[in-house]
């Protein structure tokens, strides 16, 4: 007789499971990070190059799906800079119950110089610590979150904009000329071994702006013509008003530029001896406004402080020349094509 109740009982079972399938969250079912993209961002405030992580698709809740597994961050710069981790920030250690406090340890674990394939790069694998393990806090769609920073150090002619991060199946593969065999292919897993890593978003580089009063070098104003866009203006921090910017050689205009000062925060640049403070290109163009120039000591010189082969736009521009109106020979500006003042400017001896 007993036997005749399992049929009806087996029915309820499988109903009794059905029901809490279908009654079970959608967070616990489906709660997996799916595809994750990279993007570096050079923080303007400390002067790092922040490494991220944005979760293209898919979240991560239970502490199984946030945990960190296998991962690599290819960064290529200039060849010849120097990189090191500055600052580590996610995962953290023993977050299972979101109580972690110290970051995972990332390391560069992978590095080449300027291989033959790639003659003027360096790369820089990062790799994560698996051990302890590592959790995020909870991941959803769209959220972004800072991995670490580093500290890159470029040459003095090379530009942020060279700083980025390896495309698989683009930069050299491991059997590529001068890479050695080594595989800087990034990827990203998480909760799982599967392959979560999609791609690259755009960098976001800040101008390079100008810094300090030195010649050349990084925060020069040199270096910030250098490394210009077309149709750009050069940046001037607050704290070089009034300060003078002293030339060794004269800086050459090879593109659309903007030189520009508020009226009250005017900054000084004084010409090398030998030569202009600035000579305009042919097909050229610079704009200049709130700027004091001041030239050198060369009474003989031809444009002692702007020679001109291009389009010059001066606005509100002041000139100090000790040789101008003295009887030397040469001149202050040499004008070679189009020059236009758009407002007053002053010559002093």
């Amino acid at each position: 007789m007993a036997s005749s109740n399992i049929g009806p009982l087996r029915f309820k079972l499988r109903l009794l499971t059905v029901v809490m399938v279908l009654m079970c969250p959608a967070y616990l079912a489906e709660a997996q990070v799916t595809k994750v993209d990279y993007q570096i961002r050079f923080n303007k405030a400390t002067s790092f190059f922040d490494c991220f992580i944005i979760i293209k698709e898919g979240s991560a809740i239970s502490f199984q799906h946030r945990t960190q597994l296998s991962a690599q961050y290819t960064v290529i710069v200039p060849t010849g800079s120097t990189v090191s981790i500055a600052q580590l920030h996610m995962p953290l250690q023993n977050n299972q119950g979101y109580n972690g406090t110290t970051p995972a340890v990332w390391t560069l674990s992978n590095s080449v110089s300027h291989p033959a394939s790639q003659p003027f790069s360096d790369f820089y694998g990062l790799t994560p610590s698996i051990t302890p393990s590592s959790q995020y806090n909870n991941l959803n769609t769209l959220d972004t979150v800072r991995l670490f920073s580093l500290q890159i150090d470029l040459p003095p002619l090379s530009c942020r904009s060279g700083v980025r991060l390896f495309k698989n199946n683009i930069d050299p593969g491991p059997a590529a000329p001068g890479m050695g065999g080594g595989d800087f292919s990034n990827g990203f897993t998480i909760g799982n071994t599967l392959q979560r890593y999609q791609g690259n978003l755009p960098e976001i580089m800040a101008k390079e702006n100008v810094s300090n009063v030195h010649d050349a070098g990084n925060g020069s104003l040199r270096k910030a013509i250098f490394c210009a866009e077309n149709n750009s203006t050069i940046l001037f921090e607050d704290s070089l008003t009034e300060k003078s910017v002293q030339l060794l050689s004269p800086l050459f205009i090879n593109k659309n530029i903007h030189l520009t000062r508020p009226f009250n925060k005017v900054i000084n640049i004084k010409a090398p001896n030998s030569g202009p403070a600035i000579l305009v290109q042919e097909n050229n163009t610079l704009t200049i406004k709130h700027i004091k120039f001041h030239a050198g000591n060369n009474a003989l010189g031809n444009g002692r402080i702007l020679v001109n082969n291009g389009t010059l736009s001066l606005n509100q521009v002041h000139f100090y020349d000790a040789h101008m109106g003295t009887g030397s020979q040469g001149a202050t500006i040499l004008n070679n094509s189009v020059l236009v003042i758009e407002d007053n400017c002053y010559l002093h001896p």
